[in-house]
Order: C-alpha cells, then sequence, then structure tokens
C-alpha cells in the first residue's frame, strides 16, 4: 500500500538531508559485510527498477499457468525466510545455528523448499528464470547491484514492498524496504524459485512459446 502525503516547503528540504546520509550508510555497510559473490559488470539505472529482466536464454512466462507445487514452494520460502529474521551475519556463513552471508541465507532457506541453487549471488540469478517486476510474489528472490557489479547482493520478497536479507555483521538477517531509493536503484531483477522439475517445465515451454 502506497501513501501519500502533501508536499510542504522545508520539510522537503529536511527529507533530503535525512535521505542522503541514510542511502550512503547503507553503501558503507554492504561494502563492510559483502556477499559471497564473483562477479563483474556495471550498475543499473533507477529506471530498470519496474522493468527488470533477465539475460537467460528463457524466463519466467506469464501465460503458463502457475502450479500449486509452485505456490507451495513461495511459501515454504517465505516462511523460512522470515524464521531467520534477527539471525547474524557471517561472511561465507551457510547454517542456521552460526550464522549466513547474503547468498548463503538464500542457498539454505530454498534448500527448504526443495530448490537447490549454487552458492553464490550471480549463480544463483543465472539458475533461475526471471520474473516481471509486475508479477513478483512473496517468496521469489530480489538481486541488486551493491558493488559496482551486478547481482552483487540477494535477499527474498516478502510482500509490502519490504525484502528479507543477510545484510552486514552490525544488522544480521533483517528486513529492507524497496522505497530506500539505495534499493530500488540498484535493483537488478527478480527470480522465481523452482524446483527442477518446473524448471525444466519452464525451459520447455518457453522455448515452444518464443518459437
Amino acid at each position: 500500500m502506497s501513501m501519500h502525503t502533501e508536499a510542504r516547503p522545508g520539510r522537503e528540504r529536511s527529507n533530503f538531508r535525512i535521505l542522503v546520509p541514510l542511502s550512503f550508510l547503507t553503501s558503507v555497510t554492504l561494502l563492510l559485510g559483502g556477499c559471497a559473490t564473483d562477479l563483474s559488470g556495471s550498475a543499473v539505472p533507477p529506471s530498470a527498477y519496474a522493468n527488470a529482466t533477465s539475460s537467460r536464454q528463457y524466463s519466467y512466462a506469464p501465460e503458463l499457468r502457475e502450479s500449486h507445487r509452485e505456490a507451495t514452494v513461495l511459501d515454504t520460502v517465505l516462511v523460512n525466510a522470515i524464521a531467520q529474521i534477527g539471525k547474524p551475519y557471517v561472511w561465507g556463513g551457510e547454517s542456521r545455528s552460526e550464522g549466513f552471508d547474503c547468498s548463503g541465507l538464500i542457498q539454505y532457506v530454498l534448500s527448504q523448499a526443495g530448490v537447490e541453487v549454487p552458492r553464490t549471488a550471480a549463480a544463483q540469478a543465472a539458475a533461475l528464470p526471471a520474473v516481471p517486476m509486475s508479477r513478483i510474489q512473496k517468496g521469489d528472490l530480489l538481486f541488486f547491484n551493491t558493488l559496482g557489479r551486478p547481482y552483487s547482493h540477494v535477499g527474498i520478497y516478502i510482500g509490502g514492498d519490504q525484502f528479507v536479507s543477510a545484510l552486514n555483521r552490525r544488522a544480521g538477517i533483517t528486513v529492507q524496504s524497496l522505497r530506500n531509493p539505495y534499493w530500488s536503484s540498484r535493483l537488478d531483477g527478480v527470480r522465481r524459485p523452482m524446483p527442477p522439475e518446473l524448471l525444466a517445465m519452464t525451459a520447455r515451454d518457453s522455448h515452444v512459446l518464443n518459437r
């Protein structure tokens, strides 16, 4: 739900002074925290927020009927992601008892839903089909360019323009908002977690639809 408030002179100047330091601090803490990634590339402009797409040979097809199995996977991902909130950030971490880094959290949470993905954020983005921002669902993955390289951070969408991610050692696993300009301007795209049988079906049907 979006909220609209009347802009007032003076208040805009005050908000601007607040937003810039917050974005700067978010950037610094992510650089200090980081994620287990192996990437290269450049930043994605803010205009890409609404139409983030995949470079894969196939992507999620809106024409395909979403199965009960797919909905179950998304629900399981969502529940397990929320259960990790408040746990510590650990560089290279992939254990619910010791902590996670951003891609370690994704690998663990998806494995609980029967979805196996690679260890790094970039490889995870490449392994799953893209979803338009207009069709995002709770449980989908959000990828960001936080280090001047695409897919260098990843989180799990939980609804209300919010997502869970392993942010840094200070914040741990926490909830962030896509309404924060830092995140909205760095969004690389959305991916849908799918078990192998649905992933194979999506690839096949997408190939047929795009022939």
